[in-house]
């Protein structure tokens, strides 16, 4: 389990993490309580950001749409592979793998992430409540 008191960023997923759906097979549905959630920790100072496998142009109208896109910062939305991403992420961020939090439906992603950055943190979607 995360160390929630040394949590600095969390890194999102989208698709079966952040909402319910997958963006590119239709309508999504994002739970009420992870809007709140993303508004309580930025309240907080926990940065939200996002890596996602997915056209930015349509997360962006989506999280727009949902008054939630000015909570997330340095996104990176695309269809590479996560892992390098993510490291580039936190580099550019001046943040340490060990103050990230990322949540992914995906164990090969979690996975993927820990071999690029070895002390981040991460949870799959059970771990949101």
């Amino acid at each position: 389990m995360y160390q929630f008191e040394k949590i600095k960023l969390i890194i999102w997923d989208l698709d079966e993490t952040f909402w319910e759906g997958t963006l590119t097979e239709g309508g999504v549905n994002i739970p009420n309580e992870h809007k709140q959630l993303i508004k309580r920790l930025t309240d907080i100072g926990i940065i939200n950001s996002i890596c996602s496998k997915n056209d930015w142009e349509s997360v962006r109208e989506e999280l727009e749409r949902q008054e939630l896109l000015e909570y997330f910062v340095f996104p990176s939305v695309n269809w590479e592979p996560k892992g390098n991403r993510i490291k580039q992420m936190i580099v550019d961020m001046q943040l340490r793998p060990t103050n990230v939090l990322f949540l992914d439906d995906n164990h090969s992603n979690r996975e993927e992430a820990k071999f690029f950055c070895p002390e981040i943190m991460t949870e799959g979607p059970e771990a949101i409540s």
